[in-house]
């Protein structure tokens, strides 16, 4: 709701308080206009800034995530019944909101929509995909097709979007909630080492406690019928995940723990949510912000409809594993 609040009172001052500044009317291109033509200096920059993000990401990832699980042969490891399906809908948004930011920042630098939209997707699949082979060659974890498949049905959500629309007219975006404490004893020790205990590691890792959303603005379909803003919106979450595939779980000590009597719950929530770039004023700056921050959903009560997952088996009881 914090967010929210922010939201609510940056837009009464800026349309109440903030005196805005006169647009550019020279025909200048400003430093947040969309080049008209492929600009060749914006996408040198463009090009040299994923590949120093990508590097910069890759070895955060490897001292953050890998560095403590040993190297081994590549494999593959078959994960699609882990988790309730969450990180497949994690991996999902990762390949969407990749491509979208790439297809922005394309857009910048004055190519056309169909391109944008093209290297946008390679660029959304292939940076999320690479991480496949960071996993493959980890005794902890395996590359997973699953993950593959997911990254590209991502990729496509956004780039198919922009092929037909121009625009994104289904919209995915991430909540955490935060709100589901854990109990003391076992249950805290075992979500603390599975998905950490900071900010960061639990926004990743932590299952229980975020939501993937699908976010429709009905006034892209029906202009002049609904608010710009506002978004019907459909999310996915679950509950009692505390293994991959069962809560069953030997901890460091050697101790087994058996807390199957949690079922483990999936979640269908609906909601209201804004999109951000149609409460912008047109203002350019703060366009780029609300484009950017546009992947959050904005907080609102939501309705609940929860059930009980089918059991899943681990495929490789003597394999490699993620839930250690």
């Amino acid at each position: 709701m914090i967010l929210l609040l922010i939201l609510v009172l940056y837009i009464l001052w800026r349309d109440n308080v903030k005196k805005t500044a006169p647009e550019n009317h020279t025909g200048a291109i400003g430093l947040f206009d969309s080049s008209p033509v492929p600009d060749r200096t914006r996408l040198k920059v463009f090009a040299i800034m994923v590949v120093g993000l990508y590097a910069i990401s890759v070895t955060g990832l490897y001292f953050f995530w890998y560095k403590r699980s040993k190297l081994s042969p590549f494999h593959w490891f078959d994960d699609k019944g882990e988790w309730n399906q969450m990180d497949k809908a994690g991996h999902i948004f990762g390949g969407y909101f990749q491509t979208i930011w790439g297809y922005e920042l394309l857009r910048y630098c004055g190519l056309s929509n169909n391109r944008s939209a093209l290297i946008g997707g390679i660029l959304g699949m292939s940076i999320q995909s690479s991480i496949e082979g960071m996993d493959g060659f980890s005794s902890k974890y395996g590359a997973s097709r699953s993950d593959l498949a997911a990254n590209l049905t991502g990729a496509l959500i956004a780039a198919c979007q922009y092929w037909m629309w121009e625009e994104q007219r289904v919209m995915l975006k991430y909540s955490y909630d935060g709100n589901k404490t854990y109990e003391k004893g076992e249950l805290a020790e075992r979500a603390s080492e599975l998905f950490g205990d900071t900010y960061l590691d639990k926004g990743l890792k932590d299952y229980n406690n975020m939501t993937l959303w699908a976010s429709v603005n009905p006034s892209k379909f029906f202009p002049g019928k609904y608010p710009k803003w506002m978004c019907f919106a459909v999310g996915y979450s679950a509950e009692n995940l505390y293994g991959g595939f069962e809560n069953k779980w030997i901890d460091k000590d050697g101790k087994k723990h058996d807390r199957t009597d949690l079922p483990r719950m999936r979640v269908l929530n609906f909601s209201l949510d804004a999109d951000l770039p149609q409460l912008s004023n047109g203002n350019k700056k703060e366009l780029a912000i609300f484009k950017t921050l546009n992947i959050f959903k904005v907080p609102f009560p939501r309705v609940q409809h929860k059930w009980e997952a089918a059991k899943y088996v681990n495929p490789n009881p003597n394999g490699w594993g993620r839930d250690d």
